[in-house]
């Protein structure tokens, strides 16, 4: 193959021949178009590297023309369209990326460029299954398939002797991802482990969902005080409704007008004229009582009716905790102790929950970590053991969130910050400062790393590792 004179695409696509495998498979396989595919092979015959059982047809151009010429500016964000049911309706996705990455003057036309930015800016976000575009329930040919009809446009190895520039990077790391998501998916163990850690992560989004949406608590709230202005409005409605609870006395010209409603009577006795006095006959002071003992009687409507409202929200708390719902338990605390903020024991009960509630993320969150971290996704492993320390702190969580922000090369101030706070916590622990250790090293701070170092050792002087770090920074040798 050495001696043939051709260049490394045609010697990607010589390699690929084996006899049994056809064009259309050659072409997923190198991530090169059909047509390009053919026209190499049919070089190759010329050559005499290759033989076909029968005569090789012409290539068919079935490339699109680029809707957009190529090394056009774009006047508004780069969006991507998508025909719904093939009614050529278009639905606009939001841009990803800023579109003047699209102007980088690299060997690559504009509707390719476009491809590799949306691929990449979704790497993030994107589930494996979201990644290759199947079911969560596809099984592993519906897997391969996809992965093969997709990974073609993103293999390096097309790209080969082309000008890439930044463009190269994300293409890498597509090419990286899709390889990733394939080789988990196909295989039954990592594809079980993948859909437990889905499901310990949309554990986790709905966890925090539900305690930190502020805004529905708030508008329970002002319900719950509605209900509670409204019950006392109501008992006070019935404490002063003739034939409900007190009735006011007439006198005698009031009982002959209402018998003479009661008779259809054609007239009534006039009412008797009253003199300037007030009409109520009560004196200043009498009438302050009055207003006053109102006033009483009102607020205890109220009291009443806020008790039965907190009450009401006490009695779902307990309810969730019989079913080991913590996080609705702590939610319905939460309202009643917004209407009673001065009750100590509410307030203590709420407090025991959320540490509770919070536990219980933490938990979550330590699952989700450990697969992170086993799966080499450093940054997002360091983010997950944080988020643990915040309900659960300890040293040994901190320690491994500043271990993964050192291995992602990530923010060293962070990294620092955590792992001193694991020294705190466990200052008889090696592990934290060996941590601390390194990153002072990467920081280029010799002097305290040595000084960390040396702590460490004395800590665990069987650990050759830290000796060995020790006598190297001595040296200079690091």
């Amino acid at each position: 193959m050495k001696s043939l004179p051709i260049g490394p695409e045609e010697a990607f696509v010589l390699s690929r021949v084996d006899g049994r495998t056809n064009e259309s498979e050659i072409a997923a396989v190198t991530g090169l178009d059909a047509d390009r595919v053919g026209t190499v092979l049919a070089k190759l015959a010329e050559l005499g590297a290759v033989n076909f059982d029968g005569p090789l047809p012409p290539p068919e151009d079935r490339r699109p023309s680029p809707s957009i010429p190529p090394g056009a500016r774009l006047s508004r964000p780069a969006v991507e369209t998508q025909e719904i049911h093939g009614q050529g309706h278009a639905h606009p996705a939001a841009a990803l990326y800023d579109p003047a990455e699209l102007d980088e003057d690299v060997e690559l036309e504009l509707p390719k460029k476009r491809m590799i930015l949306d691929r990449f800016y979704r790497l993030d976000n994107a589930t494996h299954y979201e990644l290759l575009g199947v079911a969560e329930n596809a099984d592993k040919k519906a897997i391969k398939e996809a992965y093969f009809a997709m990974v073609g446009g993103f293999h390096p190895d097309r790209y080969f002797g082309k000008k890439l520039g930044n463009f190269k990077a994300k293409l890498e790391r597509v090419f990286q991802r899709l390889t990733e998501a394939h080789d988990t998916l196909s295989r039954a163990r990592p594809r079980e482990e993948y859909d437990a850690y889905l499901s310990t992560q949309n554990r986790t989004r709905n966890i925090e969902r539900v305690l930190g949406d502020e805004r529905s608590r708030a508008a329970e709230i002002e319900h719950a005080r509605r209900v509670i202005d409204e019950e006392a409005r109501i008992a006070e409605r019935a404490q002063h409704t003739p034939g409900r609870g007190s009735v006011r006395p007439m006198d005698t010209n009031e009982r002959k007008r209402a018998l003479a409603r009661k008779l259809g009577a054609g007239s009534m006795p006039p009412r008797e004229r009253t003199s300037a006095a007030p009409a109520s006959g009560r004196s200043p002071v009498v009438q302050e009582l009055v207003a006053s003992d109102l006033k009483r009687r009102y607020e205890e409507r109220v009291t009443n009716a806020r008790e039965a409202q907190i009450q009401k929200y006490r009695s779902a708390a307990e309810e969730a905790l019989a079913t080991g719902d913590v996080i609705s338990a702590a939610n319905s605390l939460r309202i009643a102790v917004s209407l009673e903020p001065d009750d100590a024991e509410l307030a203590k009960q709420l407090k025991q929950v959320q540490d509770k509630a919070n536990a219980e993320l933490a938990d979550t969150y330590l699952d989700q970590a450990r697969y992170e971290e086993r799966n080499g996704r450093m940054q997002e492993a360091a983010m997950s053991y944080e988020r643990a320390a915040r309900g659960k702190p300890s040293a040994q969580l901190y320690e491994r969130a500043a271990h993964c922000i050192l291995e992602s090369d990530g923010d060293m101030r962070r990294a620092g910050e955590l792992a001193k706070k694991a020294t705190t916590m466990a200052p008889k622990s090696p592990e934290p400062r060996v941590t601390l250790a390194k990153i002072y090293v990467q920081a280029g701070m010799k002097e305290s790393a040595l000084l960390e170092f040396e702590r460490a050792a004395q800590l665990a002087p069987d650990d050759d590792s830290i000796k060995d770090w020790v006598k190297r920074l001595k040296r200079g040798e690091v």
